[in-house]
Protein backbone atom coordinates (compact mmCIF):
# COMPACT_ATOMS: atom_id res chain seq x y z
CA UNK A 1 0.00 0.00 0.00
CA UNK A 2 1.48 3.28 -1.21
CA UNK A 3 2.31 5.88 1.89
CA UNK A 4 -0.76 8.44 0.19
CA UNK A 5 -3.12 5.49 0.83
CA UNK A 6 -1.82 4.27 3.62
CA UNK A 7 -2.75 7.99 5.27
CA UNK A 8 -6.19 7.97 3.89
CA UNK A 9 -6.97 4.80 5.84
CA UNK A 10 -5.37 6.18 8.73
CA UNK A 11 -7.66 9.30 8.71
CA UNK A 12 -10.87 7.48 8.17
CA UNK A 13 -9.69 5.06 11.39
CA UNK A 14 -8.74 8.37 12.87
CA UNK A 15 -12.57 9.83 12.22
CA UNK A 16 -14.44 6.91 13.46
CA UNK A 17 -12.25 5.91 16.53
CA UNK A 18 -12.81 10.09 17.52
CA UNK A 19 -16.63 9.71 17.04
CA UNK A 20 -16.51 6.33 19.02
CA UNK A 21 -14.38 8.05 21.77
CA UNK A 22 -17.46 11.18 21.91
CA UNK A 23 -19.65 8.99 23.03
CA UNK A 24 -17.93 7.33 25.92
CA UNK A 25 -19.46 9.04 29.05
CA UNK A 26 -16.09 9.51 31.59
CA UNK A 27 -16.07 6.59 34.17
CA UNK A 28 -14.26 6.95 37.46
CA UNK A 29 -14.00 3.29 37.71
CA UNK A 30 -12.43 2.84 34.64
CA UNK A 31 -9.61 5.69 35.62
CA UNK A 32 -9.66 3.70 38.66
CA UNK A 33 -8.69 0.54 36.38
CA UNK A 34 -6.30 2.55 34.08
CA UNK A 35 -4.52 4.08 37.56
CA UNK A 36 -3.93 0.42 38.69
CA UNK A 37 -2.84 -1.37 36.19
CA UNK A 38 -0.18 1.32 35.44
CA UNK A 39 1.04 1.43 38.92
CA UNK A 40 1.61 -2.45 38.81
CA UNK A 41 3.62 -2.06 35.90
CA UNK A 42 5.75 0.37 37.46
CA UNK A 43 6.36 -1.60 40.91
CA UNK A 44 6.65 -4.49 38.75
CA UNK A 45 9.55 -2.87 36.75
CA UNK A 46 10.86 -0.73 40.00
CA UNK A 47 10.25 2.43 37.91
CA UNK A 48 12.01 4.93 39.51
CA UNK A 49 11.54 7.65 36.06
CA UNK A 50 8.89 7.51 34.01
CA UNK A 51 7.39 9.59 30.91
CA UNK A 52 3.52 10.14 30.34
CA UNK A 53 0.96 12.84 29.18
CA UNK A 54 -1.97 15.25 30.79
CA UNK A 55 -5.16 13.61 29.04
CA UNK A 56 -7.21 15.86 26.80
CA UNK A 57 -10.53 15.83 26.06
CA UNK A 58 -11.80 12.45 25.87
CA UNK A 59 -8.30 10.23 25.98
CA UNK A 60 -7.82 7.55 28.47
CA UNK A 61 -7.34 9.54 32.12
CA UNK A 62 -3.61 9.34 33.48
CA UNK A 63 -3.84 11.91 36.36
CA UNK A 64 -4.60 9.43 39.09
CA UNK A 65 -1.56 7.86 37.88
CA UNK A 66 0.39 10.87 37.77
CA UNK A 67 -0.54 11.69 41.40
CA UNK A 68 0.31 8.11 41.82
CA UNK A 69 3.16 7.86 40.74
CA UNK A 70 4.70 11.22 42.59
CA UNK A 71 3.51 10.35 45.19
CA UNK A 72 5.53 6.99 45.46
CA UNK A 73 8.66 9.43 44.45
CA UNK A 74 8.75 8.03 40.68
CA UNK A 75 9.91 11.26 38.47
CA UNK A 76 7.40 11.79 36.09
CA UNK A 77 8.44 13.69 32.72
CA UNK A 78 5.13 15.17 30.44
CA UNK A 79 5.36 16.42 27.36
CA UNK A 80 5.13 19.89 25.93
CA UNK A 81 4.60 20.58 22.14
CA UNK A 82 6.70 22.60 20.37
CA UNK A 83 5.44 24.54 17.08
CA UNK A 84 8.28 23.22 14.86
CA UNK A 85 6.47 19.59 15.53
CA UNK A 86 8.54 18.36 18.43
CA UNK A 87 7.98 17.80 21.98
CA UNK A 88 10.41 18.97 25.00
CA UNK A 89 9.97 17.01 28.17
CA UNK A 90 9.48 18.53 31.51
CA UNK A 91 9.85 16.99 35.22
CA UNK A 92 5.96 17.56 36.43
CA UNK A 93 5.53 19.48 39.50
CA UNK A 94 2.00 19.95 39.29
CA UNK A 95 2.18 23.07 37.71
CA UNK A 96 0.67 23.48 34.11
CA UNK A 97 -0.58 26.26 31.88
CA UNK A 98 -2.28 25.89 28.24
CA UNK A 99 -0.56 24.83 25.70
CA UNK A 100 0.76 25.38 21.85
CA UNK A 101 -3.16 23.71 21.66
CA UNK A 102 -4.78 25.14 24.41
CA UNK A 103 -4.55 22.07 26.54
CA UNK A 104 -2.66 21.94 29.95
CA UNK A 105 0.82 21.38 29.58
CA UNK A 106 3.67 20.68 32.41
CA UNK A 107 5.44 24.28 33.06
CA UNK A 108 9.27 23.65 34.19
CA UNK A 109 12.68 23.34 32.82
CA UNK A 110 13.13 20.82 30.30
CA UNK A 111 15.15 17.87 30.26
CA UNK A 112 16.33 15.35 27.96
CA UNK A 113 14.28 12.07 28.14
CA UNK A 114 17.46 10.09 29.51
CA UNK A 115 17.44 6.96 31.67
CA UNK A 116 13.40 6.49 31.64
CA UNK A 117 12.20 3.24 32.51
CA UNK A 118 8.67 3.31 30.92
CA UNK A 119 7.31 6.17 28.81
CA UNK A 120 3.21 5.85 28.85
CA UNK A 121 1.71 7.70 25.63
CA UNK A 122 -1.68 8.56 23.87
CA UNK A 123 -3.19 6.66 21.04
CA UNK A 124 -6.60 6.50 19.51
CA UNK A 125 -5.85 2.28 18.51
CA UNK A 126 -3.10 -0.31 18.64
CA UNK A 127 -3.24 -2.89 16.42
CA UNK A 128 -2.51 -6.50 17.30
CA UNK A 129 0.97 -6.15 16.35
CA UNK A 130 1.98 -2.90 18.05
CA UNK A 131 1.23 -0.52 15.41
CA UNK A 132 -0.17 2.88 17.09
CA UNK A 133 -2.81 5.59 15.71
CA UNK A 134 -2.16 8.97 16.87
CA UNK A 135 -3.78 11.67 16.40
CA UNK A 136 -1.85 12.36 13.27
CA UNK A 137 0.65 15.09 13.72
CA UNK A 138 3.71 13.10 14.26
CA UNK A 139 4.64 14.79 17.91
CA UNK A 140 5.39 10.95 19.38
CA UNK A 141 6.81 9.53 16.29
CA UNK A 142 9.75 12.21 16.28
CA UNK A 143 10.04 12.25 20.24
CA UNK A 144 10.46 8.62 21.15
CA UNK A 145 13.37 9.28 19.29
CA UNK A 146 14.76 11.64 21.52
CA UNK A 147 14.38 9.00 24.29
CA UNK A 148 18.17 7.43 25.66
CA UNK A 149 18.16 4.47 25.98
CA UNK A 150 14.52 4.21 24.45
CA UNK A 151 12.68 2.70 27.38
CA UNK A 152 9.74 -0.10 26.81
CA UNK A 153 7.15 1.97 25.09
CA UNK A 154 2.92 1.75 26.32
CA UNK A 155 0.10 3.04 24.70
CA UNK A 156 -2.93 3.32 27.00
CA UNK A 157 -5.96 3.07 25.42
CA UNK A 158 -10.04 1.82 25.74
CA UNK A 159 -10.38 -2.15 25.47
CA UNK A 160 -12.17 -1.79 21.82
CA UNK A 161 -9.18 0.30 20.61
CA UNK A 162 -7.19 -2.74 20.14
CA UNK A 163 -7.93 -3.87 16.55
CA UNK A 164 -6.80 -5.98 13.85
CA UNK A 165 -4.82 -4.14 11.61
CA UNK A 166 -3.30 -0.19 11.37
CA UNK A 167 -1.56 0.20 8.14
CA UNK A 168 2.05 1.60 9.03
CA UNK A 169 4.05 4.46 7.60
CA UNK A 170 7.88 4.54 7.67
CA UNK A 171 7.67 7.23 10.15
CA UNK A 172 5.66 5.54 13.00
CA UNK A 173 7.20 4.26 15.97
CA UNK A 174 6.15 0.91 17.51
CA UNK A 175 5.05 0.60 20.47
CA UNK A 176 6.22 -2.48 22.86
CA UNK A 177 2.28 -2.85 24.68
CA UNK A 178 -0.91 -1.50 24.91
CA UNK A 179 -2.61 -0.94 28.23
CA UNK A 180 -6.21 -1.20 29.04
CA UNK A 181 -8.55 -0.98 32.36
CA UNK A 182 -8.17 -5.09 32.17
CA UNK A 183 -4.71 -5.67 31.78
CA UNK A 184 -1.72 -5.10 29.37
CA UNK A 185 -0.91 -6.90 26.09
CA UNK A 186 2.46 -7.06 25.39
CA UNK A 187 3.89 -6.81 21.62
CA UNK A 188 7.52 -6.94 22.52
CA UNK A 189 10.07 -9.31 24.69
CA UNK A 190 10.85 -5.51 26.06
CA UNK A 191 8.73 -6.31 28.64
CA UNK A 192 9.21 -9.54 29.59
Amino acid sequence: MNEKLVAEVKQQLRLKIKSQRKLRAYDPEVAGKFNMQLAELCLLRGAKRIACYLPFDDEPDTELFIDWAIENEIEVLLPVAKPDGNLDWVVFDGTTSPGLFGFPEAVGSHEKPHLVDLAFIPALAIDRVGHRLGKGKGFYDRGLLDFEPLPPVIAIIYEDELIESIPSESHDQPVDAAMTPSGIIRFSERLN
